[in-house]
């Protein structure tokens, strides 16, 4: 017999963990591609249970307009002439928003393509 006392049922961890861990699972499903094998999608399926059981939400902004309230910097912008001038949109998300009980607790880091073309 062991001295050991039983583990806890839970434990408390840090906010920043879970978020680095939001931020790994997406860099890793990314750095998996669109076919992963059974056990990788298994992975992902079950790291991302539990992120959504902790309540944190990892958001990819790809495709939506910028605003400038948005909880997102703007790392590089790309002119794109085929947009209109006052377009501006996210083309690629280096660093997803992550968000926690639906409040903001890292913002996203994009690159925006904005228009050239005057109409």
């Amino acid at each position: 017999m062991s001295n050991d006392p039983e583990p806890p049922v839970s434990i408390n961890v840090p906010l920043a963990a879970l978020i680095n861990l939001g931020l790994e699972h997406w860099r890793l499903a990314g750095a998996i591609g669109p076919s992963p094998t059974a056990p990788a999608r298994h992975a992902l399926r079950r790291i991302g249970d539990f992120l959504s059981l902790c309540e944190l939400d990892v958001r990819v902004l790809d495709g939506h307009a910028f605003d400038p309230g948005l909880a997102a910097c703007v790392i590089d912008t790309v002119d794109d002439p085929a947009l209109a001038a006052d377009v501006v949109v996210i083309d690629e998300t280096l660093s997803p928003m992550v968000l926690w009980r639906g409040r903001v607790v890292k913002a996203a880091d994009v690159v925006t393509r904005q228009g050239t073309l005057t109409r």
